[in-house]
């Protein structure tokens, strides 16, 4: 419908295991987000986009930055630790803007990285997580979010299988539990 290709089930071990590295230890799966579920979620946030940059970790072939690039973020980012991944995420952006050009935000990249090595950008954050990875990445990079991120930070958490890592956690809260997916926030410092 929109030419672009993100319905799959997809195993990194599977895929391209010599190029993800360490990573591979904690990484899940690539299965994409269904689209009412995260339109209820985006729904949800509690947030004027313009504020704020969304990061999807884990984007996979990067369905949740497409869709979230209908709304007027300063900037969206997929950060994907698969190679593979990453250059389809990148072709069904390239797809997408042809046939979308009034996208409520421009800025969407691709960006083929591990996210414990991503740096955020500075201000208002919305971070999406499909459960991407196992309990030891999710707990290292909630800390780093909670040290590093200045700015209202919202991670929007779908199948939180680990969600008792940000129930505990004393900078988050939850805002919205929608059932299969919970908002959590940390205030600006």
């Amino acid at each position: 419908m929109h030419g672009v290709v993100t319905e799959a089930l997809i195993f990194l071990g599977e895929l391209d295991p010599e190029t993800i590295g360490d990573a591979i230890e904690d990484a899940t799966h690539y299965e994409p987000t269904p689209l009412s579920q995260f339109d209820e979620m985006l729904a949800a946030l509690p947030i004027a986009h313009s504020d704020y940059t969304f990061v999807d970790a884990g984007a996979g072939m990067g369905r949740v930055v497409l869709l979230a690039s209908t709304k007027p973020f300063k900037q969206v980012v997929g950060v994907e630790v698969s190679g593979a991944l990453c250059e389809t995420a990148r072709d069904n952006a390239v797809r997408w803007r042809r046939r979308h050009a009034d996208l409520a935000c421009k800025d969407v990249r691709i960006v083929c990285k591990d996210v414990s090595a991503f740096r955020f950008p500075p201000g208002g954050l919305v971070l999406y997580l499909y459960n991407p990875f196992g309990e030891s990445t999710l707990r290292a990079l909630v800390d780093r979010i909670a040290r590093e991120c200045d700015g209202h930070v919202l991670i929007m958490y779908h199948t939180p299988v680990h969600r008792k890592l940000l129930d505990e956690h004393l900078d988050f809260s939850v805002v919205r539990d929608v059932g299969y997916g919970v908002i959590f926030q940390k205030a600006p410092r």
